[in-house]
């Protein structure tokens, strides 16, 4: 039984991230069903894991699978959080990452307290990366890159608040799809090695 959840979260963080990925870049979109749905699943799967867990003699006090999801997906969704109240991000962006926590973290690090955050820290960083690589072709497909970089240093030096009214849409991308990107190269990264 406990392998057969393990097999649902791993199914379930790729089905999300793929997901996402493709209604943000297809209908610019994340949808409340699948980010809000992704969360509760990973929640519920770490409640069924406690259960089924082979011994249950946890020697740390947060180290119970619904605690390191709940902490997970206050991690993926804080980092996210705190760029969407400076205006980087959508709110679906940041529904989005708490799900990856909520399904990524006790799934891949069930050993060792210390490393329960690997998997999130992880897709964090991909997904940063892989969207400044997409930000950055997409400034130079439009012919943007001088513009949009300087509008970037300008926003962060400020430290004000972007409203959604002063950003150009040629400025926006669809992060859904980094975050997509981001999640299954860490996933592919921690398990396939």
């Amino acid at each position: 039984m406990f392998g057969e959840i393990i097999l649902a979260r791993h199914i379930c963080l790729l089905a999300l991230a793929v997901t996402c990925a493709y209604t943000d870049l297809a209908r610019g979109k994340l949808y409340n069903l699948v980010t809000l749905g992704g969360l509760a699943i990973g929640l519920a799967l770490a409640y069924f894991l406690d259960a089924a867990a082979p011994h249950t003699d946890f020697h740390y006090p947060l180290t119970t699978y619904l605690v390191r999801a709940a902490l997970g997906a206050a991690l993926g969704g804080g980092v996210l959080f705190l760029l969407y109240l400076a205006g980087g991000f959508d709110a679906g962006d940041v529904k989005m990452m708490a799900a990856v926590g909520a399904l990524g973290t006790p799934t891949f690090t069930r050993s060792a307290p210390a490393r329960t955050f690997d998997f999130i820290l992880w897709a964090l960083f991909y997904t940063a990366l892989v969207g400044a690589v997409i930000g950055v072709g997409l400034l130079i497909w439009r012919g943007r890159l001088r513009q949009g970089l300087k509008d970037s240093i300008r926003a962060m030096a400020s430290f004000r608040r972007v409203r959604r009214e002063e950003i150009s849409p040629d400025a926006t991308m669809p992060y859904g799809l980094a975050i997509g990107i981001g999640v299954i190269w860490a996933w592919m990264e921690l398990t396939l090695h």
